[in-house]
């Protein structure tokens, strides 16, 4: 049976209808700016406008239910048989500005109930309405909720809207009495879970993503979507108000739990707005564009419930919307989702009912503590109000026992730790300070929820309550693609990898930080060193080492540390950026690197120290932040300058290098080379004699940062450059970097060389993530007795001919790994034409800009150049700037037109930006001379940089 609704057979009123949904559906959508430009009222914004979009949806469907049934067709019959409901967030009463009608036409008979939906449909689709409809009866939704769990999760947001309501009110009985009974809870509380497990890992699985979904995303509104469906599921109420009524929150968690939702709600709308359409993703520039919207600014927080309301102008000179406004937004959000994760698992443990008769364990541990069941509980909730220090007592005991926490006694913590009057008296206990020292410090493995001990400590807040000068850095986070995780949660991780150190666990990929971790004399101070590493981190505040140092030394001495190691752990915290921005900035061949270098450390204990902070910041940065290749500099940087502390430099090699691993290294390439092919056995000994020259021509650095089957590579590519009469080779050799691909190039040294082969990359549209550039020495045909040693200087000999091997970890921007083969016959010719002048690397590069790829927005990189003339025997230029295609040639082609020859360069790159240093002379041999001379350089590779911005990228 179908309807007709042609125009001829509208009923009267619908165009009407119409035109007041339209009205009202354009208020809604002025209420949201469409660009960074503050809303006039930002709490307009969230749930607030979510509810009205719901309310103009119910006033449409009742208006049109009722104008559709007093035209008579279908009949009234079949209009009061039928009940029209809403669910998902609509039934919840709040829809997105771009969500969906989601609506359920319950009927006693669906087929007869199929005119009805053609009756609703048609109108609302000419109304530009977006529906999800499904036709169905009280017995289809009961028997499908049993096991397709997004039918059984809608008869939890089923709301009424209009129709016959006893038809919902059987819907509902027949649900609470089947699959929501007390008896079935465990079976749909344990799909919740599933739920939530597959959804994460959908969608990235952490609260702190750098761009997340505000929707599915861990910590968002579906997890709260799910906490409501568990808590109606138990208690027959979903709002947090009446849960607190229940007993199953508070009134402060409740509080809580709804300012966070404000803030998602908030975004989504933005998102909603900004798009046109129904999107969730926050992503970098959405996020530039929600800040502003929401009143953030450089010197305010939003207006709204978070902050004062006020808006400050930025001065002309300044973005509208600056990072650190838009750390601010991110950082509340990412404090909001925090909050969220934790009220869903709070209330999904609270709405698990408990089913089992048998007797459970109860044993008096004393002083409070029990063992319930395989957990560690208290005897009585009171004594967190008498006795504080039992909160840290329940999780030592728990740690020593291998158990968790009784999901009770976390709760229980958690309220508490909420209280300001718990928290300072906790700070007053000695027994608290005690147990806090030893807890952080522990290298136990758990059976905590939370996993480690810290993330433990921190998820109960106790963490805050022990050391409230961490509140600023929770949830702060970086504006940028390197710093993946807010500082408190890398923070905690830096601890929890020093403690697998500490066991041993990594020593496959961390060795030599294995074997020192388990020689720390100090391990308490310098667990506290590694937690407090970053305190000092508050959004738009500079110098965070300083800062942290003097606040850490306040910390420890309330928490009781002696003399002797506040002031060690201050020093490490101060110092915590030096060793690694020498490892990857610095030429680790020059004397004077390493004597700089050893004057920042108290002697090898704190130089021990130092390194093993190190590897458990950078490591737990990002996933990809600790690269083979910084993990081998800071190796190498460590073993120098405690060889240079303990006196024992020998004249043969200025850094003191492990006599064992250079020989480790030799060998492995001599056996590599006797796996290449060889024609003939006179090939074979040709091979031979030359890797044992090539090998004592190159810096011990090389040997030690390369693997040696790619040392071999190398090796046999150079001898058939010299010995060939080619200007030029490139090849892929072995990487130890699975995300690039190494290529090696191969030519005669020369002014100008690297800026050729940085202009043929970038013509090929490859990416650079890492180089070695090197320069050997290869007219020396002596040997030493059959002895192989590396050449202990970064520099060859002056006077001889020279070779360079320069090796490049490259990605092709369209293909990565798998298209850089392809460009290597293109390479070695366009190289080959900048070189013998046929064409500028300028108007090579210049060839591939048109078909640049497209950029996803990323955040901004200011720019910055240092130069110091510091080192032994060069002028150090470091350049930080946002990574783009083209960007190593433009410095590199800068620095040879400034008639600067470049002999060490070294290639970083953090996420967006890029750390590039090159160790640089005037074509005399001579440093920069101080003055106009650096000035110019200066300049010139600042106007360098603006113009490859101001031109397009090159790739």
């Amino acid at each position: 049976m179908s309807f007709d609704l042609s125009p001829t057979s509208r009923p009267s009123g619908l165009a009407e209808l119409r035109a007041a949904y339209a009205r009202e559906r354009a208020g809604l959508d002025r209420t949201v700016p469409s660009g960074p430009t503050p809303a006039a009222d930002p709490a307009a914004l969230g749930v607030a406008l979510g509810r009205r979009h719901a309310k103009l949806l119910d006033d449409l469907l009742v208006r049109l239910f009722h104008l559709l049934r007093e035209s008579g067709s279908p009949g009234r019959a079949a209009w009061d048989s039928v009940a029209i409901a809403g669910v998902g967030g609509y039934g919840r009463g709040a829809a997105a500005l771009r969500s969906d009608l989601d609506v359920r036409i319950l009927a006693r008979d669906a087929q007869r109930a199929g005119a009805i939906a053609d009756a609703l449909l048609y109108p609302l689709w000419d109304m530009g309405v977006t529906v999800g409809h499904q036709v169905v009866t009280i017995d289809d939704l009961v028997e499908g909720a049993r096991e397709d769990l997004p039918t059984a999760t809608s008869l939890l947001d089923w709301r009424h809207v209009v129709g016959d309501a006893s038809l919902s009110e059987a819907l509902w009985q027949r649900a609470v009495s089947g699959i929501f009974a007390h008896s079935e809870l465990p079976r749909f509380i344990e799909r919740l879970g599933k739920e939530i497990s597959q959804r994460h890992e959908r969608f990235g699985g952490s609260v702190y993503l750098l761009e997340p979904d505000v929707k599915n995303g861990a910590g968002g509104l579906r997890d709260l979507d799910v906490a409501r469906w568990a808590a109606k599921a138990r208690y027959g109420v979903g709002e947090f108000d009446a849960l607190v009524r229940f007993g199953a929150l508070v009134a402060r968690e409740a509080e809580e739990i709804r300012g966070a939702a404000e803030m998602l709600w908030r975004l989504r709308n933005l998102l909603h707005a900004h798009s046109g359409r129904r999107t969730d993703r926050l992503s970098f520039d959405e996020q530039e564009l929600c800040a502003g919207a929401l009143g953030y600014s450089k010197t305010a927080g939003p207006a709204g419930p978070a902050g004062d309301g006020q808006k400050r102008e930025p001065p002309p000179d300044e973005p509208a919307v600056s990072p650190e406004a838009i750390e601010r937004m991110m950082s509340d959000y990412y404090r909001s989702a925090r909050t969220i994760s934790r009220a869903l698992d709070v209330i999904v443990s609270r709405a698990m009912p408990t089913l089992t008769r048998r007797r459970r364990r109860d044993e008096d541990l004393g002083r409070g503590v029990r063992l319930f069941d395989g957990c560690i509980t208290m005897s009585d909730p009171d004594l967190l109000r008498t006795d504080p220090a039992i909160a840290l007592r329940l999780v030592s005991e728990a740690v020593e026992r291998g158990v968790p926490l009784l999901p009770y006694a976390r709760g229980a913590i958690v309220r508490a730790a909420g209280d300001p009057a718990f928290c300072a008296a906790l700070r007053e206990s000695p027994e608290a300070a005690e147990r806090f020292r030893a807890l952080v410090a522990t290298c136990k493995e758990t059976a905590l929820q939370s996993g480690s001990v810290v993330r433990e400590l921190h998820d109960l807040g106790l963490l805050l309550a022990m050391i409230p000068e961490f509140l600023p850095v929770v949830g702060r986070v970086h504006h940028d693609v390197y710093h993946v995780y807010t500082v408190d949660v890398h923070s905690v991780a830096a601890v929890d990898r020093l403690a697998a150190l500490v066991r041993g666990e990594l020593a496959g990929e961390f060795g030599l930080p294995c074997r020192l971790a388990a020689e720390a004399t100090r391990p308490t101070m310098l667990f506290f060193a590694t937690l407090l590493h970053d305190v000092g981190k508050a959004i738009g505040g500079k110098d965070h080492s300083r800062r942290g140092a003097e606040m850490a030394r306040t910390i420890l001495e309330r928490l009781g540390f002696p003399p002797e190691d506040v002031d060690e752990a201050c020093h490490l915290i101060l110092k915590h950026l030096v060793m690694y921005l020498i490892a990857t900035r610095r030429d680790l061949d020059d004397p004077a690197t390493i004597s700089e270098f050893c004057q920042e450390v108290h002697g090898r204990e704190g130089l021990r120290d130092l390194y093993l902070l190190t590897v458990a910041d950078l490591s737990t940065t990002s996933p990809t932040a600790m690269t083979s290749w910084k993990a081998r500099m800071l190796d190498e940087l460590y073993l120098s300058a405690d060889a240079a502390l303990r006196g024992a430099r020998a004249d043969g090699g200025p850094l003191g290098m492990d006599d064992q691993r250079m020989a480790r290294a030799i060998s492995g390439t001599v056996g590599a080379l006797e796996d290449m092919p060889a024609a003939s056995d006179e090939e074979r000994r040709a091979q031979r004699d030359f890797l044992a020259r090539y090998l004592a021509s190159m810096p011990e650095r090389y040997l030690l940062a390369n693997s040696p089957a790619a040392i071999a590579a190398h090796a046999e590519l150079a001898r058939k450059q010299q010995h060939g009469g080619s200007s030029v080779l490139v090849a892929l050799v072995p990487s130890r970097h699975p995300e690039a691909a190494e290529l090696c190039v191969v030519a005669p040294d020369r002014p100008g060389l690297l800026a050729a082969i940085t202009a043929a990359l970038a013509a090929s549209r490859l990416e650079v993530h890492a180089a070695q550039i090197h320069s050997r020495a290869c007219d020396d045909e002596g040997d030493d007795g059959g002895v192989i040693r590396a050449r202990s200087s970064s520099s060859p000999p002056a006077g001889v001919r020279l070779q360079a091997v320069d090796l490049f970890w490259v990605r092709d921007r369209g293909e990565g790994v798998g298209g850089v083969a392809r460009a290597i016959p293109k390479l070695m010719t366009d190289i080959q034409a900048v070189l013998s002048g046929q064409i500028s690397g300028a108007e090579l590069a210049k060839k591939r800009r048109g078909g640049a790829l497209r950029e996803r927005p990323t955040p901004k990189v200011p720019t910055q150049i240092s130069i110091d003339d510091r080192a032994s025997h060069h002028t150090v230029i470091e350049v930080l700037t946002r990574d783009r295609p083209g960007l190593l040639f433009a410095v590199s082609d800068a620095l040879y037109q400034l008639g600067l020859s470049i002999s060490v360069a070294k290639i970083n790159t953090e996420g967006t930006r890029v750390a590039d240093v090159f160790y640089v002379s005037e074509a005399d041999g001579t440093k920069i001379s101080n003055g106009k001379r650096m000035q110019e350089v200066e300049e010139r590779l600042h106007a360098v940089l603006q113009g490859l911005d101001g031109e397009g990228s090159v790739g």
